[in-house]
């Protein structure tokens, strides 16, 4: 549970403004200065990825994804990308070691000629065909991998399916705490418990071993395979990642759009238009039935449509 609002005397014009609880930094409301309120005391900060797009390149990217989705509501797609958002999002960060021992069957192709017949203008004729088999082998082995900054999102207003989907994040960028770094831009405090984070980045980690057990076993194909993995984690670190964020309503559900800010890879889920696809669909029958429609008149058509 995070502690009430603490007051910042702000450093440039004097005012007492209440940083809102789990929030290490925001603007000051009377004259936008960075107020940062880290003073050590709560759980501390490894790492921060400073933002690579600025808000500005950012929106574009945003702009361009909405623009391309042509079966979105029209409303959607006219979005403004001037309300994204900037915040610094914390995320645990875990190295771990996997050991694991495996078994399973690998499957080698090989190919053999058959004869056959077939009757063609109602005659008999004889033909050949390649035919493939596939002989199966036993296989067991160990496998032992290193798995470094593998993130999981620390943040419960950011769910894990949503960060993975962000992802990567070069963490080559990221640099030692400093409250400078986080001046300026909201930063958030992680209120996802270790234990969780640690579930998580466990089971990931066991699937990524699943994958790469799998993907360097001999053969042309695998069955059968199963693993028993102990996973070591032997360092975890708090870093606070870059995305901006987009607020909307669609027919009065709260949605959103996520832009990693350093890559701009743009996330989200993006309504369709069913009156859109309906009236594309109708007239896609008018055309097939015989109806004229010139050129692009189509998607011009239904492009026009909210």
């Amino acid at each position: 549970m995070h502690a009430d609002p603490q007051l910042r005397e702000c450093p440039h014009c004097g005012a007492h403004v209440a940083l809102p609880p789990g929030q290490l930094s925001q603007a000051c409301a009377f004259c936008d200065s960075p107020l940062v309120a880290y003073d050590g005391k709560q759980e501390p900060v490894d790492l921060v990825a400073p933002f690579v797009l600025d808000q500005r390149q950012a929106a574009q990217r945003l702009k361009t994804q909405l623009k391309s989705s042509f079966w979105a509501p029209s409303k959607v797609r006219r979005l403004d990308p001037e309300d994204l958002r900037g915040v610094l999002v914390p995320f645990y960060c875990y190295d771990a070691v996997a050991h694991s021992t495996y078994k399973g069957r690998v499957g080698i192709y090989w190919y053999r000629t058959e004869t056959y017949t077939t009757i063609v203008n109602g005659k008999v004729q004889t033909r050949t065909r390649t035919v493939r088999e596939t002989e199966w082998h036993p296989v067991a082995g160990t496998h032992v991998a290193s798995y470094d900054d593998h993130l999981v999102s620390g943040s419960q207003g950011l769910p894990e399916h949503e960060a993975n989907e962000l992802e990567p994040f070069d963490m080559g960028q990221a640099r030692p705490f400093d409250p400078g770094l986080i001046a300026g831009w909201p930063a958030e405090l992680p209120d996802v418990s270790h234990s969780q984070a640690e579930q998580t980045a466990n089971q990931e980690l066991a699937d990524l071993e699943n994958a790469a057990i799998r993907s360097f076993l001999p053969g042309n194909e695998a069955g059968d395979v199963t693993n028993r993995t102990e996973m070591e984690i032997s360092d975890v670190r708090l870093v606070l990642l870059p995305v901006y964020m987009a607020a909307y309503k669609h027919k009065g559900k709260p949605m959103r759009l996520l832009v990693n800010g350093q890559t701009g890879e743009v996330v989200g889920e993006i309504p369709k238009s069913w009156f859109k696809i309906t009236v594309a669909v109708l007239l896609t029958i008018a055309v097939v039935g015989g109806a004229v429609l010139c050129g692009g008149g189509l998607a011009a058509i239904i492009g026009s449509l909210s």
